[in-house]
């Protein structure tokens, strides 16, 4: 029976991911065709080439910015398979196809209607520069949470980081830079300045969504009636502790500290049960990214003890 629910799960995960990593590169095709491929903002990444080399393609000539898209990540895609493997092969084909069709797509639905928020591209390349920033990163997030790559400009770097050790944040960001720097040759100053705002934009969000849902609060606690602290934390909130043992550092006297993790909701309550039992307790509160383990990443063994409400 648990084998039998277990295989349910995984099956219902990897259709959600599946759902998401086909959601994710559409949204991403979107944000790129409604708000930056008509108002000549400059962008990054494969796309960011594509659109430039489209500007050399004489008029008349078929070929779309989802082509050269294709082209290029189809590229990129066998160097990353050749170099770093097959499981590397395997969560970037996805992302390889399915993001120049719906760029492709979404091309042709936007050629000839501009961008959403409206025809005066000097009033409102900052609203298109922060919304597409907001999209792509809230795109590429999802997409990386599933476990899949967005491939493109990201497999350079691997590789180079497979061959000399260097790192992928650095490399990406140099390729990035330089990237944005050619497109100089045919794209106005204001133009880059605002592509660099909308690619600031795009890195935060890809990192709140990264870690949104998973964030916790760390409570660490020593006090003089750490006894009643501990019985307090694990009878009234219901959640599990750990004792780590101290010195104070002034007199080099022994002491436990407290250690538990509780979600955002509970910290009020947990600072209000800590300082009723000491007003004198010394309390270190720190978030904490992701949390996996008894508890939050699987149930507990007894979940009667755990008051899910809280969560």
């Amino acid at each position: 029976m648990i084998k039998s629910v277990s295989k349910r799960k995984k099956v219902l995960m990897a259709i959600a991911n599946t759902v998401i990593l086909v959601l994710g590169n559409a949204l991403y095709a979107f944000a790129i065709a409604a708000f930056v491929m008509p108002t000549g903002i400059v962008v990054g990444g494969v796309t960011g080439i594509s659109i430039f080399l489209e500007k050399f393609i004489p008029e008349g000539w078929p070929i779309e910015v989802s082509y050269i898209v294709f082209a290029i990540n189809l590229g990129l895609f066998i160097l990353g398979a050749v170099v770093i493997g097959k499981r590397f092969a395997i969560t970037t084909a996805a992302s390889t196809v399915l993001y120049p069709f719906f760029l492709g797509i979404f091309e042709k639905i936007f050629a000839a209607g501009g961008p959403l928020s409206g025809p005066d591209m000097e009033v409102d390349l900052i609203l298109n520069a922060a919304v597409a920033g907001l999209l792509i990163g809230v795109s590429i997030g999802a997409v990386a949470r599933t476990g899949a790559s967005t491939g493109g400009m990201d497999i350079p770097p691997l590789v180079i980081n497979k061959l000399t050790g260097a790192p992928v944040g650095t490399t990406l960001l140099c390729f990035d830079a330089v990237i944005i720097a050619t497109q100089l040759i045919k794209s106005d100053l204001t133009e880059v300045l605002y592509g660099v705002v909308m690619i600031v934009i795009n890195s935060f969000v890809v990192n709140q969504v990264m870690v949104m849902g998973n964030e916790k609060i760390q409570i660490s606690v020593i006090s003089n009636n750490m006894e009643e602290v501990r019985a307090a934390i694990l009878t009234d909130m219901h959640r599990g502790i750990t004792l780590i043992s101290s010195r104070k550092g002034l007199t080099g006297e022994p002491c436990e500290m407290v250690m538990t993790i509780i979600s955002t909701r509970q910290l009020a309550r947990a600072k209000r049960l800590i300082l009723d039992v000491d007003p004198t307790a010394f309390m270190i509160v720190t978030r904490v990214s992701e949390v996996n383990g008894n508890g939050f990443s699987f149930k507990k063994k007894d979940d009667k003890k755990l008051d899910r409400s809280d969560i």
